[in-house]
């Protein structure tokens, strides 16, 4: 049996305005549920998957896990040729009507349940789940980051004259809702300061190579492509990773499993100080160590770089894949939802904090967004949206 690393569950997975489904969360009274989504495979999502238990229920409940197209390819490199895989269904980018059985001995009745998946841009295969009932719409964000002058984006989550949709419960990730962490940099900023300092490290010499450190699974391939595009090199990969990415080669042109063709390898370490003999074969002389994380950057300024220089050898750069909480609070406000629950954190309704360099604020009394449009059926909005849900799912 496939075990996969345990951790707290981020999410308790229950959605009470839909009794009897379940939502990132496969452990206890969840695991008797008639249908189950799965937003992404990272493992604080994933508890309770891989329980003899579930699958047996799944099995003789003739009930399913829904997941994205990627994540379904993440979980067939993970899981093998496990019997679970058999119940796992992937939703297509157009809404899906689902049945719901009954559940007698629970005194649930059969529902229908619309379904749309969201591009939640939190990492390869994450969604967020938009669901529909005859009486209730409940939006759960997954982990997600929004920019914020990228919400009028989201048509899914427009009416046709461009209007936010009425959202009588939101399930939204509160991960960074503390005010330590008000402001996180565009990772397109971070990526393009990591980029530039690479570039310099490798024209150092021949013998100058770089390690990347990435803590989180299937969520930094942004960075291999860009680097790819930028700089014409590939970044090496394990030969596990390699055997995913290669299903989904359009996705990750920007990697290789041949250590002698690049100076730039994806690292096993958390720490500089470890040698890299157990990463790549090739001998360098000297590594740039490049660790990105967001959890390290409390009070981030927006004039701050996002990059910072630790040591010489050493760059701590911040690469946020969740919302800092000014977007999660301008998330919240702009939908104005009737009721809102946070994780793993309570969610706390504030008005973000000033600043000079603000795209802007949202009021949780107004969904007005000065100087940007919120009409989201323009030829412009639908390529946006066609190019960010070609890139997330």
């Amino acid at each position: 049996m496939y075990c996969y690393k345990k951790c707290q569950s981020s999410f308790h997975g229950k959605i009470s305005e839909i009794p009897g489904i379940s939502v990132d969360n496969f452990t206890g009274s969840n695991a008797t549920s008639r249908a189950y989504f799965l937003s992404h495979f990272h493992a604080d999502h994933i508890q309770g998957l891989d329980e003899p238990s579930l699958l047996e229920h799944l099995k003789k409940k003739n009930v399913f896990i829904y997941t994205t197209e990627v994540t379904l390819t993440i979980m067939r490199h993970e899981f093998g040729d496990l019997e679970l895989l058999e119940y796992v269904k992937a939703l297509s980018k157009e809404s899906k009507l689902i049945t719901l059985p009954s559940v007698p001995e629970d005194n649930l009745e059969e529902m229908f349940l619309e379904v749309t998946l969201i591009p939640a841009g939190h990492c390869m295969g994450s969604t967020m789940f938009l669901f529909k009932t005859t009486k209730k719409t409940i939006l759960y964000t997954g982990d997600f980051r929004i920019r914020i002058n990228d919400i009028p984006k989201y048509a899914k989550l427009h009416e046709r004259n461009g209007d936010p949709i009425n959202i009588d419960a939101m399930y939204v990730d509160t991960t960074f809702i503390k005010e330590e962490f008000e402001d996180f940099p565009k990772r397109s900023d971070t990526v393009d300061t990591i980029i530039d300092e690479i570039d310099k490290w490798l024209r150092t010499g021949t013998k100058y190579a770089v390690a990347i450190y990435m803590p989180a699974n299937f969520t930094y391939e942004f960075i291999f492509n860009q680097i790819h595009k930028r700089l014409n090199t590939k970044v090496y990969v394990n030969d596990k990773k390699w055997r995913l990415y290669g299903t989904i080669p359009e996705l990750v042109p920007g990697i290789t499993n041949d250590d002698s063709e690049t100076r730039i390898h994806l690292c096993t370490s958390r720490s500089e100080r470890n040698s890299h003999s157990s990463c790549v074969s090739q001998e360098h002389e000297k590594y740039l160590f490049v660790y990105l994380t967001a959890m390290k950057w409390e009070n981030y300024n927006v004039d701050f770089t996002p990059v910072n220089r630790v040591t010489p050898t050493r760059l701590d750069a911040c690469f946020a894949t969740h919302c800092s909480r000014r977007e999660v609070v301008s998330f919240v406000s702009y939908f104005k939802p009737v009721k809102v629950e946070g994780f793993p954190n309570d969610y706390v309704a504030a008005t973000p904090i000033k600043k000079k360099n603000d795209e802007f604020v949202l009021s949780p009394k107004d969904r007005s967004i000065p100087g940007v449009k919120r009409k989201c059926d323009t030829t412009v909005d639908k390529e946006n949206m066609k190019n960010v849900t070609k890139k997330i799912f």
